[in-house]
C-alpha cells in the first residue's frame, strides 16, 4: 500500500456516485449527473496528491463522467468487476451495497495501484463507435439477403422487390460510408496506421477480422 496516495473508490450506478476515500475514510453520495460530476471535481481537487481515482465497468454508466474527470486532469482508472469481486472473496466480504462496494474498490486500488485501464483517446472511441454500427449494419444486410432468399423459395418476389432492394441500396451506402470514416481515423493516427500496417502483413488478414469461432478464443483475430 502507497500510504502517502489519496485513493478515491467509486461505485457508480445509473443515478448516483458513491464514493469512499482512503486513508481518511470520509464517504459520500452525489448524482451521476453534470452537477454531479461538477461537484466530485470540486472534492477531488481539493484533496492532497497524488491520487488515484478506480470504478468498476458498469455497463458505461461510469464513461461520462471518467470522460469528465480526465477532461480535468484527474487520474482515473476503469477497473474489471471480476477483480474487485475477486478481492472481496479474499477478504471475507459476501454482503453487497453501494457504499461496501465503494470501499472494495478504493482498498484494491491502495492494494493493487498500478491495477485499471485508462481511458482511451477519443480516436479510439469514435473508432469503435463505427466500427460497432458497421457490424450492425452488416447483420441487417445479412438478414435481409436471407429474407430475399426465402422469398425467391416461395415465389413472392414481385410484391417486395423494389422496397428491398432499396434497402439493400441503403444499407450498402451506409456501410461504405462507415468504412471510409474508419479508414480516415486510422490514416490521421500514426500509432494506430503503423498497428493497421503490422497486422495487414499478416497473411490472410484482411480490413475485418472476424472472431474466432472457437470458445476460447472469441476475443482474438483470426
Amino acid at each position: 500500500m502507497i500510504a502517502a496516495a489519496t485513493v478515491i473508490g467509486i461505485d457508480v450506478s445509473r443515478d448516483w456516485l458513491d464514493g469512499f476515500c482512503l486513508p481518511c475514510g470520509h464517504r459520500f453520495r452525489l448524482p451521476n449527473s453534470p452537477d454531479g460530476h461538477v461537484c466530485l471535481i470540486g472534492i477531488i481537487q481539493d484533496l492532497p496528491a497524488p491520487l488515484r481515482i478506480g470504478f468498476e465497468a458498469t455497463g458505461g454508466q461510469e464513461w461520462a463522467l471518467w470522460t469528465r474527470l480526465v477532461g480535468a486532469g484527474i487520474d482515473a482508472a476503469q477497473l474489471l468487476p471480476a477483480q474487485i469481486k475477486a478481492f472481496a472473496l479474499s477478504r471475507g466480504r459476501r454482503a453487497k451495497t453501494d457504499r461496501i462496494d465503494a470501499e472494495l474498490i478504493a482498498r484494491f486500488m491502495a492494494f493493487r495501484p498500478e491495477a485499471g485501464r485508462k481511458l482511451p483517446s477519443e480516436s479510439l472511441r469514435v473508432l469503435r463507435a463505427l466500427t460497432t454500427r458497421r457490424a450492425q449494419m452488416v447483420e441487417m444486410r445479412k438478414r435481409l439477403v436471407a429474407q430475399i432468399g426465402a422469398r425467391m423459395r416461395q415465389n413472392v418476389v414481385a410484391e417486395l422487390e423494389p422496397m428491398d432492394e432499396e434497402l439493400r441500396t441503403m444499407l450498402e451506402a451506409q456501410i461504405r460510408e462507415l468504412e471510409q470514416r474508419i479508414a480516415g481515423i486510422l490514416a490521421q493516427e500514426n500509432a494506430l496506421a503503423a498497428k493497421v500496417k503490422l497486422l495487414r502483413s499478416i497473411p490472410g488478414i484482411g480490413p475485418v477480422a472476424r472472431p474466432c469461432c472457437f470458445p476460447r478464443c472469441r476475443n482474438s483475430a483470426i
